[in-house]
């Protein structure tokens, strides 16, 4: 009876494994077309059922105990998402703080993240592409094409994820192979001379053999103006190759191979004025260029190099075996590589002052999971597995100049870096759901962290220089064991309706703080949140409004942070360091409302309290006196945050659009448009709350209107990004060598763009 009501409340959904027969309506949505999908309730007026696998087994959202927030490849398309940068729009308690390169880049969940440039700390988010976990943040920052959906999985995600998902996990589904042969082309125009060519083709090579190959070519005119040489930054030119064969040699026998290779070649990254401060240099030589600082300059004055240079690839091997009894073995080995070297001018002026600051950074992973799931009904389904991770991340760093210090002719200053780390972690796991009837069940899993981290840390001089700072050469190792776990209840009182509370504990491992300004590998302690959830999923009024509603609260341990803060000689340096503890807590909210006639509207909102409960030991800003509460001077200068905002952390984040489709009077064809809005109240963009590190609050406005053929054989639109060209920063900073100024980046997504985007399919 159990199993029976269970098969029927899932609708057949498989739970058990990777390997599965889902229904044919889910069928049906999955293979639906993108562009049918993109903004149309089509004839048929209820929600489309969504799958996930956020808890390693195959599931209908509704059934998943966790907030997950779900962006399909058609909503990608339709609100013109080509970036992981760009997610934050659609995706509320979701932030990307850009850098000056992909190392410094990071994601926040909740407010949470470590953003930071030090290769002996990780992010706080977990990237995991197609149940491959990504190392470092800054390869798994893919292009957004031929993807499946994405899943944003909101608060730890320990258990089933491991460690450095503390925060949160991006889970990145890309398309499969089909049988039926299929393709298509997809061209766009648009503003700042941005030219996006993207192609995939799909089909079966034998009858039990498929393949998928998709590819992109991006090239965009940078945005910001280089008054210097008339150059142009922060441009974009890549592109990426990617291949699936799924070989399927028996029923119950499914054997994936993927491989990918990405190449970005850009002069990006590069900040800009906001704020003049103390160095009279700066001022002079920026306003001579005609630069005139504020959150709408788009102009810098450099006369050093600018780039980024980047090669991600590798290659996994899926293998899923279903035996006769319904247990199911799933096995996932991966290779992975990514090599990185980036350079700016940082002093942001045209003198050599600071204009070799170059990273160079290689990285090798090689992961293992071995999983079993039980059948897919019965009293008691589980899943238990085995998982390794073996990384080596080697970083060279340079910096060369004068350093704003009265030097002779021809003699520089400078610092250079290698540190090496390598990473070994070995993490058994299971998770399990007891049912104790059709409306009610227990859930619970645990996971045990191993881990061992080895770093060798060297810095010295560029030969034909003067050292700056001290000569350190110093290695460590530190060892980690921990154990993360989770536990809940789910109750259905009604078969639209899900209710759930559970309480989690994660685990993101310790570090050291291995940057360019360290004078010793000073050791970072695990990051350690434990969380507590209460959801409520629903699909109403005969499945035209789904309706999903989560409260949380989110308690940090040692929560790891980067840091900017002046040294003994008032110069800005970089740290690392354990912030005390913190709370996140709120509410969150998502809406899918079919409307009828060809109307759809999708919304989702957050409301995020993020402060620190302790944190006596925060770094001063600069200029910062002992009257805004530092204490003390130089690098011992400390405040107390307690009770204060986390930065990156806005109290409201909220996404809406609203969608139409209709035929048209000529025959065959369908006209069809969207209109969406994304908003984020102001938040503080530094770690040490500096005031003039604020970004207002501010709201986006995009627009798409189109038409294509009832088959889907092609279709053309035009679309135009923050229509209300809203200007605003992902990140407010002091200033490097003008500590009482400030510099920002802003993102390609401050600029409005319009553009032109046609589609064929075949």
């Amino acid at each position: 009876m159990v199993e029976q009501t269970q098969a029927r409340r899932r609708k057949g959904v498989r739970r058990g494994g990777e390997v599965c027969l889902v229904p044919a309506l889910v069928l049906a949505a999955a293979a639906m077309p993108a562009s049918a999908q993109t903004i149309s309730a089509e004839a048929d007026d209820s929600v489309a059922e969504i799958v996930v696998t956020a808890q390693k087994r195959t599931q209908s959202l509704k059934e998943v105990p966790l907030s997950v927030a779900v962006v399909s490849g058609a909503q990608l398309e339709s609100r013109n998402l080509t970036e992981i940068s760009q997610l934050q729009t659609a995706t509320p308690n979701f932030s990307f703080q850009g850098g000056n390169n992909p190392r410094g880049a990071g994601l926040t969940v909740r407010g949470v993240g470590t953003n930071n440039f030090s290769s002996a700390i990780e992010g706080s988010v977990g990237i995991v592409i197609d149940g491959v976990v990504i190392g470092r943040q800054g390869a798994g920052f893919t292009d957004l094409f031929d993807i499946q959906r994405i899943e944003v999985l909101r608060g730890p995600q320990g258990t089933l994820f491991g460690k450095n998902a503390s925060a949160g996990v991006l889970s990145i589904v890309t398309a499969d192979p089909k049988q039926d042969w299929e393709g298509r082309i997809q061209a766009s125009y648009g503003s700042f001379d941005e030219r996006i060519l993207r192609a995939s083709v799909t089909g079966g090579i034998t009858s039990n053999l498929a393949m998928r190959l998709s590819g992109y070519v991006t090239k965009r005119d940078g945005y910001i103006e280089n008054r210097f040489d008339s150059r142009r930054f922060n441009d974009r030119d890549e592109w990426g190759l990617r291949g699936k064969l799924r070989w399927d040699p028996a029923d119950n026998v499914r054997v994936t191979l993927s491989g990918d290779y990405s190449r970005r070649d850009a002069s990006c990254c590069i900040w800009t004025l906001r704020s003049f401060g103390s160095n009279a240099g700066l001022r002079t030589t920026a306003t001579a260029a005609g630069i005139v600082p504020g959150p709408d300059n788009r102009r810098v004055n450099l006369d050093g190099p600018v780039f980024i240079r980047q090669d991600a690839y590798g290659a996994a091997l899926q293998v899923e075996l279903e035996a006769a009894n319904g247990l199911t073995l799933t096995s996932i080995t991966a290779h992975r590589w990514w090599n990185a070297a980036d350079n700016n001018d940082a002093d942001q002026q045209p003198l050599p002052i600071l204009n070799l600051n170059n990273g160079d950074s290689k990285q090798r992973q090689f992961t293992q999971e071995l999983r079993l799931a039980s059948p897919a009904t019965g009293t008691l389904q589980w899943v238990a597995g085995l998982f390794l991770f073996d990384q080596d991340y080697d970083l060279t760093n340079a910096q060369r100049g004068t350093f704003g210090s009265p030097l002779p002719p021809g003699v520089e200053l400078s610092r250079q870096i290698f540190v090496e780390n390598d990473t070994l972690n070995m993490a058994p796991f299971a998770d399990a759901s007891l049912y104790l009837s059709d409306r009610f069940n227990l859930f619970a899993g645990a996971r045990l962290n191993i881990e061992q981290l080895d770093t060798r840390f060297r810095r010295g001089a560029l030969p034909g220089t003067t050292q700056l700072g001290t000569v350190v050469n110093q290695q460590a190792r530190r060892s980690d064991t921990y154990v993360t776990w989770r536990a809940g209840a789910q109750f259905r009182p009604t078969e639209a309706v899900v209710l759930y509370a559970s309480v989690a504990r994660g685990f993101k491992g310790g570090g050291f703080n291995a940057l360019q300004d360290s004078p010793q590998l000073r050791t970072v302690s695990p990051e350690i949140p434990t969380s507590y959830e209460f959801g409520i999923k629903s699909e109403l009024f005969d499945r035209r409004l789904r309706l999903n509603i989560t409260a949380f609260r989110t308690d940090f341990r040692n929560f790891q942070a980067q840091a900017v803060a002046p040294d003994a000689n008032g110069t800005l340096v970089f740290d690392v360091i354990n912030a005390g503890s913190l709370r996140t807590q709120g509410v969150e909210a998502d809406l899918d409302f079919r409307l009828g006639n060809g109307f759809s509207v999708m919304a989702a909102a957050a409301y995020t309290d993020a402060t620190y409960t302790n944190f006596t030991g925060a770094p001063c800003y600069a200029g910062q006196t002992a009257a805004l509460g530092c204490i003390g001077t130089g690098a011992t200068a400390r405040q107390d945050l307690t009770g204060k905002p986390l930065a990156l952390a806005p109290e409201f984040t909220a996404s809406a659009s609203i969608g139409y489709e209709s035929a048209l009077g000529a025959a065959g064809l369908k006209g069809f448009a969207q209109l969406s809005y994304a908003y984020r109240s102001r938040s503080f963009t530094a770690l040490n709350l500096d005031p003039r590190t604020i970004q207002p609050g501010y709201g986006l406005a995009d627009a798409q209107i189109g038409i294509r053929h009832a088959d889907d054989r092609w279709r053309l639109w035009v679309w135009g990004k923050n229509l209300g060209n809203q200007r605003f920063a992902e990140t407010i900073f002091a200033s490097p060598l003008d500590g009482a100024g400030t510099s920002q980046f802003i993102p390609m997504t401050a600029m409005r763009q319009f553009g032109i985007t046609g589609e064929v399919r075949f």
